[in-house]
């Protein structure tokens, strides 16, 4: 079982909430569905995915940028994950920052491709996401290819896919 350093330093404390989070979901995922691998904030470890926001990422983007680097076999050495800075929602109320969920679904996102997984296909590692203001912050979610999230979800293209780079 390889284990994955999240490096969070450089984050706000609403990105690392939702980075921490998205650890434990995913996590669970990886452990249910037989992908060896784990994520934690507990390091240094070997493997390593520094996570930034970046100010050239505008917040009405529903992504951020993954940079890998791999070794001989193909399997992650070490990631950077670029975040927008903020996130925002377009409500009946007007524009405003996003809650957590939308937050959390991003960083897991590009967790996955930090771990290699290239291809977008359905459920979380879905190319388009469409923002689902809830009530107030605490309810927005995003819908995208076959589910709404959070929770995370991983397609069984994923999974088989996960599993192959980590057994």
């Amino acid at each position: 079982m390889a284990t994955v350093y999240l490096d969070l330093g450089g984050l706000d404390s609403k990105w690392t909430n939702a980075c921490r989070k998205a650890e434990t979901e995913l996590n669970t995922l990886f452990k249910h569905n037989g992908i060896g691998v784990v994520l934690t904030t507990k390091g240094p470890q070997a493997l390593t995915i520094t996570v930034i926001t970046d100010p050239g990422i505008q917040g009405t983007a529903l992504h951020g940028r993954t940079s890998a680097e791999t070794d001989s076999s193909g399997r992650m050495v070490r990631s950077t994950i670029r975040l927008p800075v903020s996130v925002t929602i377009n409500t009946p109320g007007g524009i405003r920052d996003a809650g957590m969920g939308p937050f959390e679904v991003i960083a897991a996102h590009e967790f996955v491709h930090a771990l290699g997984h290239a291809p977008h296909n359905s459920l979380l590692m879905t190319q388009t996401w469409q923002k689902e203001p809830g009530d107030n912050a605490a309810g927005d979610i995003l819908r995208g290819t076959g589910a709404k999230m959070p929770p995370l979800k991983l397609s069984p293209e994923s999974i088989s896919l996960l599993q192959g780079i980590w057994p």
